[in-house]
Parts: structure tokens; sequence; C-alpha cells
């Protein structure tokens, strides 16, 4: 599904399809067990690596299910203008 999605040039926003905002969920959820099992001391590399690999699988699948469209950010767009 990568290979089929047009290249970052900026960081992607959550959201987006019903679908995707739910993946973006589920991919937070993963990146969080991720770094409490990076606490845990004798913690299997496996796991560790399982983990970090279904989080960019996730993050895949949430722009594949945006169909392209994802939302990017755009440093100072949302620039606070001091009054």
């Amino acid at each position: 599904m990568n290979a089929g999605l047009e290249p970052l040039n900026s960081f992607v926003l959550p959201g987006g399809t019903r679908g995707a905002a739910q993946l973006h969920v589920c991919r937070t959820v993963c990146r969080r067990a991720e770094r409490h099992v990076l606490r845990v001391a004798d913690a299997n590399p496996e796991v560790i690596r399982y983990l970090n690999r279904l989080s960019d699988l996730l993050f895949i699948l949430g722009r594949g299910a945006n169909d392209g469209q994802d939302a990017l950010w755009q440093p100072g767009q949302h620039k606070a203008v001091a009054g």
C-alpha cells in the first residue's frame, strides 16, 4: 500500500475519513504501548520491534484510508497574531 502513496514532505495530521481517524488512534495507542514496553527492564526486543512495525503499518493504512488526501502540517498556518 505504501508504494501507491505520494512521498511525504510534511508531517501528516491525524484525521481525515472516519476509518483513517480510527487508524490514527490505533497508532497512538500502539506507540504508547511501545513506550511502556521500553521501560520494562528485561523487555523482549522482538516485542519492541513488533510494536514499532505495527505502528508504521497503522500509519500507512491511515494514509491509505484517506486515499491520498492527507491533512499535512503547514508551518505557520495557524500562527497567533499579536495584537
